[in-house]
């Protein structure tokens, strides 16, 4: 495989790759180069994702050698500086059955890139199989590739923690997924890729010295300047996965995959190309507290999380007794209810906290629920309201629901006299929820409708998109 030579007039090879990956126990990795898969098309090169690599976006998407760089990189014909590809040896409990013949199946670790927020792993994904893609073949269909593409940058435009897309291919390789279609690769970034299942591997095989050394691998993405030791990893793992999976509550996104292997230690969204955004609110909400519902899985995505960490305290017991991990797990549930409140005020537009905002949070998602109304756009519809009867019957026909519906009209009533301690007028509230509530989320009809275009070589309509939901709270229409 080519490694391309440090020129000044190729912006590419200005990132300072390391290989950090390669120096933890070999039990963690496979050296694996990607397969050759010629490239059809570029499809879209992602503004914030050359920003995290401190890149100009200008340059690198009209500079020609730049441009042939980065789609020989998605072919597998190239390496930057630096890169020494691996795939990750990991191991998960899939749908509660443990399993650990698996790994990237599809997707290569290429390098470490150097930013000033810290190290960003560089994976590529659908390049083919490696050592861990059992009966695979390694690729990614275009359909699932433009969808793991535009998630990515939905969350991330939210604020919710997730690996970043940097670019997507189309190729010219053709694979079968149900039927024929171009295969796809995605360029992504994220501080690590570090899941749950790399620490069930480690302690199936009762291997203390690797898992120490992957946690002090680890040390650098939680900002720790010390040596980060496994109770304080720990704690930092069920912290960051309760304040994720309360986003993902909180803005309504529903993960689809929650297996051990798809869940990240340091507490961002992995692999969510079977992730989707509700349009509807199906209630998680018992008596008005939060509460799990096992018939749904955005409801029970907080029990899912749990039965996660619990795997991940099991595997520790390697380092640490289980009284130290069962005290940290106690917290958890209080530390989602708390993160989810939080979030859950902010899109109310209530900036400072009472012991009843749980029971009048609840009421209203209820009220949602109940009557189908769209998730998003509820919220926009409140930030409207004002304070008088008209409001009021403005916003009973934009939820779907009649005027005099008892639920909503005592809601409203609990609602205004909430804000009575909020000292605000309704511009200063406006203001505020439109920090919190988007304009643009991404919707199942605009990723087929976009998907239709890709696959009739039309790449506008998904560069627009990507746009409008990089910037949620922005209004392009005004």
């Amino acid at each position: 495989m080519l490694e391309l030579p440090n020129k000044q007039d190729n912006p590419w090879t200005v990132l300072s790759i390391a290989n950090e990956w390669k120096l933890l126990p070999s039990t963690l990795w496979s050296a694996q180069a990607p397969e050759f898969s010629p490239v059809d098309k570029l499809i879209d090169i992602s503004p914030m994702a050359l920003r995290l690599l401190q890149l100009d976006v200008q340059h690198i998407r009209t500079h020609v050698e730049g441009v042939s760089t980065l789609k020989n990189l998605h072919a597998g014909s190239c390496l930057l500086p630096g890169m020494s590809p691996v795939a990750q040896k990991y191991a998960g409990h899939r749908h509660g059955i443990f399993n650990d013949r698996i790994g990237d199946g599809g997707a290569l670790l290429l390098g470490e890139v150097a930013t000033p927020l810290g190290r960003m792993d560089m994976y590529l994904k659908g390049g083919g199989r490696t050592p861990y893609s059992l009966r695979e073949d390694g690729y990614m269909g275009l359909r699932s590739a433009i969808k793991e593409y535009l998630v990515g940058h939905a969350l991330y435009g939210i604020g919710i923690p997730t690996s970043l897309p940097l670019s997507i291919c189309k190729h010219k390789r053709k694979i079968v997924r149900g039927e024929i279609e171009q295969s796809a690769t995605i360029l992504r970034l994220s501080p690590s890729h570090v899941r749950i299942g790399h620490f069930e591997w480690l302690a199936e095989r009762g291997n203390a010295s690797a898992m120490n050394a992957l946690i002090a691998h680890l040390g650098g993405c939680y900002g720790e300047s010390g040596k980060m030791d496994a109770d304080k990893f720990f704690k930092h793992s069920v912290q960051r996965a309760a304040h994720l999976v309360a986003a993902w509550q909180v803005w309504g996104f529903v993960h689809g995959a929650m297996n051990t292997d798809d869940i990240s230690v340091i507490g961002i969204t992995l692999d969510h190309g079977s992730g989707a955004f509700i349009e509807s609110f199906p209630s998680s909400m018992k008596n008005g507290h939060y509460s799990g519902d096992n018939s749904s899985l955005f409801s029970s995505q907080s029990e899912s999380m749990k039965f996660g960490l619990e795997v991940l305290a099991r595997a520790l017991r390697l380092l640490l007794s289980e009284e130290q991990l069962n005290a940290t797990l106690e917290n958890f549930d209080d530390q989602i209810e708390n993160a989810m409140l939080c979030g859950m005020r902010s899109r109310l537009g209530l900036m400072m906290s009472r012991d009843a905002d749980s029971e009048l949070i609840g009421k209203w998602l209820n009220i949602l629920h109940r009557n189908g109304a769209d998730y998003t756009l509820s919220f926009r519809y409140l930030m409207e309201w004002k304070n008088d009867q008209s409001s009021d019957r403005r916003l009973a026909d934009q939820l779907g629901i009649d005027g005099s519906d008892k639920d909503l009209c005592e809601w409203l009533s609990a609602y205004r006299k909430r804000l009575e301690n909020e000292c605000c007028t309704h511009l200063e509230r406006y203001r505020f929820m439109a920090a919190f509530n988007p304009v643009t989320v991404l919707r199942d009809r605009d990723i087929y409708s976009v998907t239709v275009a890709a696959e009739d070589g039309d790449f506008m309509p998904l560069a627009r998109l990507r746009k409008r939901i990089t910037q949620p709270y922005h209004d392009f229409l005004q």
